[in-house]
């Protein structure tokens, strides 16, 4: 069984396998997500989980730590549940 991730605004849709991250899953269907290390260590994937249930199998993510609430890392994230996660646009630098 696997779960449907719901990007907002406007992305599109795609599906995770059970105990495969966010990530791992997206790039698979060659959904773009923002990462970097893709180990949890510089918070570069960040996103925003708007509803469903995820956990971290490697446990305590040091990088969550002052973040918001509802903060979660798609290079650690595993989704438990369907899931609506909001990815915020890159910011746009003016020359």
């Amino acid at each position: 069984m696997s779960f449907k991730i719901e990007i907002l605004p406007d992305g599109p849709s795609f599906e995770a396998n059970p105990g495969e991250t966010l990530l791992r899953a997206a790039l698979r269907q060659d959904v773009e997500l923002p990462n970097g290390c893709r180990s949890g260590h510089c918070g570069a994937c960040a996103i925003t989980l708007k509803s469903g249930f995820i956990h971290y199998p490697s446990g305590e993510i040091e990088a969550l730590h002052g973040r918001p609430a509802g903060t979660c890392l798609t290079c650690q994230a595993v989704a438990h549940s369907d899931l609506t996660i909001e990815v915020k646009p890159p910011p746009v630098l003016a020359l």
